[in-house]
């Protein structure tokens, strides 16, 4: 009489690798970014990723959601506008933040965000969006401040943010399991502890530390957007928070 021992063994065997490879898929596996950001240099600085395997980042969700939960903890109305962010008009959000699936669509910064600045142009147009020299940069205290200030509130819960999701999306049951015991409670201790770290790539967090180091021009994909910062460099008088 043949044994069922293998048959079970087989079975148990290909049912852990069903569920580590989905696991993979929903946690680690990098999807490239759309061809509209990769095709055009000035897209790519603005919303192109950096090190996405290796940074945190936000949940997509989670980041949209936080300025409609926690608006108290925001200087003013706007969103992350609020927060003295560049936005671009048409665009799905501010310039230096990069959209992109890594198991999950997360979002993370990149040298934009600090690099890139906001100025008024004196008309009732939105302000101009300026290419900044190094050094010059725009103030992430405020956003850091806001996501730290967001993680320590008692309503950063599966239960908020699914009731704002609810409104947007229609997540997957998979996918609600991995935002209530994974992803939600995880970002909340990351955020508590450094939102730098979660946002941003250990080359930018290395930038920060020492901002005369080239870090965020060591990723190929940004090496040329380096001599067009230097080539467009001009006098920056002040900069004007963006309102949305």
């Amino acid at each position: 009489m043949k044994s069922p021992w293998k048959e079970i063994l087989l079975a148990l065997v290909v049912l852990v690798a069903a569920v580590g490879m989905t696991t993979w898929c929903a946690l680690c596996r990098v999807v490239k970014q759309p061809g509209w950001i990769a095709s055009d240099q000035r897209d790519a600085y603005f919303y192109g990723s950096i090190e996405a395997g290796k940074t945190a980042g936000l949940p997509y969700w989670v980041w949209l959601s936080m300025p409609r939960i926690f608006p108290e903890h925001m200087p003013g109305p706007g969103g992350y506008a609020a927060l003295g962010l560049s936005w671009e008009e048409g665009k799905e959000m501010p310039v230096g933040f990069a959209k992109q699936r890594v198991g999950y669509i997360r979002v993370t910064g990149n040298c934009a965000l600090c690099h890139v600045i906001s100025r008024s142009n004196g008309t009732d147009l939105g302000p101009d969006i300026v290419t900044a020299i190094p050094g010059r940069t725009t103030d992430l205290k405020p956003l850091l401040t806001f996501f730290r200030d967001c993680a320590a509130d008692p309503r950063f819960n599966a239960d908020e943010f699914f009731s704002e999701i609810d409104g947007d999306t229609k997540l997957s049951f998979f996918d609600r399991l991995i935002y209530r015991y994974v992803l939600i409670p995880r970002t909340r201790k990351a955020l508590m502890a450094d939102p730098a770290q979660v946002l941003f790539s250990p080359a930018l967090r290395a930038h920060l530390r020492d901002p005369h180091s080239d870090a965020p021009f060591a990723d190929p994909q940004f090496k040329p957007f380096k001599e067009m910062l230097i080539q467009q460099s001009q006098p920056i008088e002040k900069t004007t928070p963006l309102t949305r």
